[in-house]
């Protein structure tokens, strides 16, 4: 990478679901250690996540070049009937951060940890106390960044036939 990417995080439009949704299945089929798989992230799922306007993206040159959900954390568990934990810190009002995906040409180059950097940034900015979030214990990479950052392993889950880190972090 040639050029310094630095992440400004807006948020997605209906306009940009078929890009998103081909930065998705790009991410899925690139991407060895990741999880996803032809159906999800869905359009569907993707859609709504930007109708309820809590789907944030990344753009350079044009290009949705990252990704990142950050809404309340109990509209998520809510949602996408994800697994919740008993052992989470308490935060009055947390967010949930999921379906973070950098295009696989860009990985790599610390466009990862500069996107997360800037979703943290984000989220206290828009008022949040805390971020909680479940990352694929098949993943190493990511585990190894979200661990790099400072984020809390909280627990475990197993749900969509995956086992998962529960992390977390107070802001």
């Amino acid at each position: 990478m040639s050029e310094e990417i630095i992440p400004v995080l807006t948020l997605a439009e209906e306009g940009d679901l078929d890009e998103i949704y081909a930065l998705c299945r790009l991410a899925a089929e690139k991407t060895q250690t990741t999880d996803w798989d032809d159906g999800y992230p869905s359009r569907e799922i993707l859609s709504d996540d930007i109708a309820v306007r809590a789907l944030y993206k990344v753009v350079h040159e044009g290009s949705i070049i990252a990704i990142m959900l950050i809404r309340p954390w109990a509209d998520y568990i809510a949602d996408d009937e994800a697994e919740d934990i008993k052992t989470w810190s308490h935060a009055e009002n947390p967010c949930a951060m999921a379906r973070f995906c950098v295009t696989p040409n860009l990985q790599g180059h610390g466009l990862g940890r500069k996107t997360m950097m800037a979703s943290i940034a984000k989220a206290k900015e828009l008022g949040y106390d805390g971020i909680r979030f479940h990352a694929s214990l098949a993943n190493p990479l990511v585990l190894h960044l979200y661990d790099s950052i400072g984020y809390r392993r909280a627990g475990q889950v197993s749900e969509y036939g995956c086992d998962f880190v529960c992390y977390e972090m107070k802001l």
